[in-house]
């Protein structure tokens, strides 16, 4: 999980650069209405006190592009990662 190429823009982006992660992202394609049922990414992610934390964020139903999918992952990724300093 730690070698996870995909998702750069989604909990990765929400951390501080060089901040270890371990992930797995996923996606639906999109219903002929451009529904997107689901953009998602799940993993750990290592403090610099060396402790670990789990997330795993869900974007479902949506209309938004997936780039705005994306950052709103990384907002929440963000926010869970400040709340632990």
């Amino acid at each position: 999980m730690l070698e996870t190429a995909t998702g750069a823009d989604k909990l990765k982006a929400g951390l501080p650069p060089q901040t270890p992660l371990g992930h797995k992202t996923g996606s639906s394609s999109r219903l002929p209405d451009g529904l997107k049922i689901a953009d998602n990414d799940a993993g750990f992610v290592r403090l610099p006190d060396g402790s670990f934390y789990y997330i795993a964020v869900f974007v479902s139903d949506s209309r938004l592009s997936d780039a705005e999918n994306a950052a709103i992952i990384a907002d929440i990724s963000r926010t869970v990662y400040d709340s632990f300093k």
